[in-house]
Order: structure tokens, then C-alpha cells, then sequence
């Protein structure tokens, strides 16, 4: 799955969390975070956990 990552941004701007924060949040490693960030795609499992994470349904944050 691909995340649109300017959408991740904008969401972790608004909730003032920066890669760690989100990490931490999610469960997922901040290298993965990052990776994402960065336009490399994910696992399912991933996406779900970020979205959680940010308060927002997975769709989303998926690239259309």
C-alpha cells in the first residue's frame, strides 16, 4: 500500500507529532515511519497502525 505523504504530514502538523512521536504512537519503527514519509510503500497492517495512530480512517491517508 502506498501512503500519500504530504497527507501524513499535514495530519502530524495539525497534532504537532513529528517521526518519533508517530513512531512511538503507532507501534511501528521509526525507520518504517520514515520510509513511508520518504514515498516507499507499506503493509496493510502499517497503514492501519498510522492511521490509528493519527485519529483518521486509513482511506484517508491512501494514495489515490
Amino acid at each position: 500500500m502506498k501512503i500519500n505523504a504530504l497527507k501524513m504530514l499535514v495530519l502530524m502538523g495539525k497534532q504537532e507529532m513529528n517521526i518519533g512521536q508517530l513512531a512511538k504512537s503507532s507501534g511501528v519503527s521509526r525507520q518504517t515511519v520514515s520510509c513511508v514519509k520518504s514515498g516507499k510503500g507499506c503493509t496493510p497492517v502499517v497503514a492501519c497502525k498510522l492511521a490509528k495512530a493519527l485519529g483518521v480512517d486509513v482511506t484517508e491517508i491512501l494514495e489515490q
